[in-house]
């Protein structure tokens, strides 16, 4: 999916902050919206295999989400550049709101296979195996636009995202 979605006050759950560039006039304001993401994809599916297997694949990825300042940045470089864009007014220059993107973009494959067993035509063991971010990709999680302390948006967790993680049991069913 390529979607954009633009604001010009992404304030509405957060009643602490307010980051308007001119409070009479929001033209300068409008741009991405705290929550935009341009590129999302997801993608699954179900497969029967050959010796009874099941397989269940799935594919989730989305872009990065924007942000206005970057306090990491050297101070160096073209004004607005990630690396100039401490604030957003550089060299007298308005770079505008969310102008930047986070280091937060999504890549995750996740799946499971299982192999039932019947034993007659009630009973069933099922043995599967689970591994979630298969790539062991970083997914830094930052959905964040103010600190943690004033943010009111349900996304509270930051770091990096879930690791490799695999998942072994057996299902008895009756």
């Amino acid at each position: 999916m390529l979607s954009e979605d633009l604001d010009d006050d992404s304030n509405e759950r957060d009643p602490f902050t307010f980051r308007y560039f001119n409070l009479v006039n929001f033209r300068s304001d409008y741009s991405f919206s705290d929550r935009d993401e341009r590129h999302k994809f997801n993608l699954f599916g179900y497969m029967k295999l050959p010796y009874g297997v099941e397989f269940s694949p799935r594919i989730q990825a989305h872009t990065a989400q924007p942000i206005t300042d970057n306090p990491l940045g050297t101070g160096t470089g073209a004004p607005c550049s990630p690396n100039n864009s401490a604030t957003r007014i550089v060299n007298g220059i308005d770079c505008g709101r969310n102008h930047l993107r986070k280091d937060n973009g999504f890549f995750t494959f996740d799946w499971r296979a299982n192999r039932p067993f019947h034993f007659g035509d009630r009973y069933a063991l099922i043995p599967q195996m689970e591994m979630f971010n298969s790539f062991n990709n970083k997914n830094n999680v930052n959905p964040l636009v103010t600190p943690g302390l004033f943010n009111f948006d349900g996304f509270l967790r930051q770091g990096v995202g879930d690791p490799l993680e695999v998942q072994l049991s057996v299902k008895f069913l009756f």
